[in-house]
């Protein structure tokens, strides 16, 4: 199974955290694989070329100009409202990288990276700390080849809840207006 956790950032010209998360069927095995994208038809291609059971979005995914409830229920780990301007242009691609994966039939969902971290008691203060308790619970590759970004990181927090989802292991938060799925407590 194939879960893509994406991290993304408002601007194209930011770094948009990419993971691809691949769970043996047989071994119960997990592994990712990051990079750093920028574009949307970046992102875009990487999906049709990996063809994931499901797609794990850090990022507004439906976006009003008014504030969510799911954000407000989730402020207690970071959330921050959506009519704050530099999440209004995040909610904006967010938004619109939703309306693409819709259009190609691709099951997708909006999660909170920092929300998952912290439920999952993993959110620590530096990367490195995190990547090794990554590794620790046995999560194999690019964890342990190199130091990863912030934005990988998140990306891999992304593709845990969305594979979490899958199995059942999660919750929706939110309304019509909005909902971030993250791990069951």
């Amino acid at each position: 199974m194939k879960i893509i956790g994406i991290d993304l950032a408002g601007n194209p010209k930011n770094d948009t955290g990419f993971c691809i998360l691949n769970v043996e069927n047989e071994t119960g095995e997990k592994s990712v694989t990051t990079r750093i994208l920028h574009s949307n038809s970046e992102i875009i291609k990487k999906i049709i070329q990996i063809k994931p059971e499901l797609i794990a979005i850090d990022a507004p995914l439906i976006f009003s100009g008014k504030p969510r409830e799911c954000d407000n229920r989730l402020r207690k780990y970071g959330a921050l409202p959506v009519t704050l301007k530099g999440m209004e242009v995040l909610a904006v691609r967010g938004a619109g990288l939703a309306d693409e994966l819709e259009q190609m039939h691709l099951n997708f969902i909006e999660v909170f990276s920092t929300a998952s971290a912290k439920i999952l008691g993993l959110h620590k203060s530096r990367g490195t700390l995190i990547q090794k308790e990554l590794i620790n619970m046995g999560l194999k590759g690019d964890t342990e080849k190199r130091m990863l970004s912030k934005d990988e990181l998140d990306a891999i927090f992304a593709a845990i809840t969305g594979y979490l989802y899958l199995i059942g292991q999660s919750e929706s938060i939110g309304d019509e207006n909005g909902k971030i799925i993250v791990p069951k407590v």
